[in-house]
């Protein structure tokens, strides 16, 4: 008998990270199970490469009789639906079956029977009473919990510097598994050199930024690609926050020096021209590991100081590659060069650590799953 699993994200604000975690997912389960039956769920439905999403309600979990429920990756840990969430469905016009998008993460965990996870989750500051218990609660309902990085678990554990609750464990982000999407599909360097003809390049990714920034921004990455002769690509990979309109303005500045690829790209494409890059400096997380775990020197500029940055770039002592202020990227970009003119050893090995930590986990899951209840 095949074994059955709900899976929960976010993917349907259509955003590169939240789209690969299912196909990961399904990957993963694919190597260690025959013919797994894997539903995925979204706040709303949504279909988008390849995989059809169904509206998340407690009432479907209930019926369908699932071995797991699962939420594995992404920074989901939190009860801003009024801040973060809604924003995104209103704008795109997606119809809920529930009342809040955070539903998906926390309503079902009270059901009983199933194997019941959240892996490899990100949280953000919490920052009410109601929702820490709320989390809480959640917590003792589930059968297994692991964070992506210390300063999540703290936040977890009511930013107690002294306490360790055993329950919650550390796990990479699947991020760290995103380039073997590329061998698993065999499509691994069949994008990139339609998109980048030069050998030598360098992905930049940023958002949230002003028409002054852009300027400021687009003045150093001319400076470095004429110093260095590597082609500056400009890659937009998070549509949910516009990043495309914000990598134009930088592109308006240098429209027959830098590449601007297009917004439509699908996440094999995004995968192998990140992947294929000489470095990579981005704001976006998932971007930035995806990079890393191909072995490419990859920093972030981002102007957020946020805790699964701090945790990604602590977890590797390289927090001298996490910069927030635009006039520090002129040193951030020499620091990148500098690391591949020195080898990028230490960077392949942290990343096979990574991948196979990931690989153990996986295996873990499978055999939590087969001999729950």
């Amino acid at each position: 008998m095949s074994i059955k699993i709900a899976f929960f994200s976010f993917a349907d604000i259509d955003n590169f990270g939240d789209i690969l975690f299912s196909h990961i997912f399904k990957m993963e389960m694919e190597k260690r199970i025959e013919n797994p039956i894997i539903d995925f769920y979204s706040p709303s439905n949504y279909s988008v490469e390849g995989i059809d999403y169904i509206a998340y309600s407690k009432e479907k979990i209930a019926e369908n009789a699932y071995d797991a429920l699962i939420v594995f990756g992404g920074e989901v840990i939190h009860l801003f639906d009024e801040r973060t969430w809604k924003p995104i469905y209103t704008k795109n016009n997606q119809i809920l079956e529930t009342e809040l998008p955070s539903d998906i993460i926390f309503d079902w965990t009270d059901l009983v029977g199933p194997f019941k996870a959240w892996i490899s989750v990100g949280v953000r500051p919490i920052e009410k009473e109601e929702h820490f218990l709320k989390i809480q609660k959640a917590i003792e309902n589930l059968n297994y919990v692991s964070v992506r990085g210390n300063l999540s678990k703290k936040m977890l554990e009511g930013g107690n510097l002294q306490t360790n609750n055993s329950k919650i464990e550390i796990t990479p982000d699947m991020g760290w598994l995103f380039p073997n999407l590329l061998d698993y599909t065999n499509t691994k360097g069949k994008f990139y050199k339609e998109y980048v003809p030069q050998e030598e390049y360098l992905i930049f990714q940023i958002n949230n930024i002003t028409i002054e920034e852009a300027k400021e921004i687009a003045q150093y990455l001319y400076q470095f690609q004429k110093e260095e002769n590597i082609q500056v690509v400009l890659l937009p990979v998070i549509r949910p926050w516009e990043d495309y309109k914000y990598l134009k303005m930088i592109w308006d500045e240098f429209p027959d020096e830098f590449i601007l690829l297009n917004n439509d790209l699908n996440i094999l494409e995004i995968a192998d021209t990140i992947v294929h890059s000489s470095l990579t400096l981005t704001s976006s997380l998932h971007a930035n590991i995806t990079a890393l775990s191909a072995g490419i020197p990859a920093g972030i500029m981002n102007k957020w100081q946020g805790t699964k940055l701090q945790d990604l770039y602590g977890h590797q002592f390289r927090l001298h590659m996490l910069k927030h202020q635009l006039g520090e990227m002129p040193d951030l970009l020499s620091s990148l060069i500098e690391e591949k003119e020195e080898g990028t050893e230490l960077l392949r090995n942290y990343s096979k650590f990574m991948k196979s930590s990931l690989n153990n986990l996986f295996d873990q899951l499978v055999n939590k799953i087969s001999n729950h209840g």
